[in-house]
């Protein structure tokens, strides 16, 4: 499968990215090296491969979601700065 210039601006539209002239040929040349390993792949006898969503065995990790009681009044002056029962914390931004 091979796509053309014209196809890369459509993608490129529908990601909503900007690509100079010179890209376009660029990144085309990309999409259909990386589309041609995928027809090789495409060859291959998967009939006998098991389905599989993950390869590492593991089951639900995640724990209950239970209740639970939180900071008391009295421990809330330990915590650091505290304005009218709200913590401050440093801006993130």
């Amino acid at each position: 499968m091979q796509i053309t210039n014209d196809e890369t601006k459509k993608i490129a539209g529908l990601i909503r990215i900007h690509l100079e002239d010179s890209e376009v040929t660029t990144y085309t040349d990309q999409l259909n090296t990386v589309l041609s390993a995928v027809d090789v792949l495409k060859e291959l006898d998967t009939a006998q491969v098991q389905e599989t969503s993950q390869t590492h065995g593991l089951t639900n990790i995640v724990a209950e979601d239970e209740p639970t009681f939180g900071l008391s009044i009295n421990e809330y002056p330990k915590m650091g700065n505290l304005q009218k029962s709200y913590f401050v914390v440093d801006k993130v931004l």
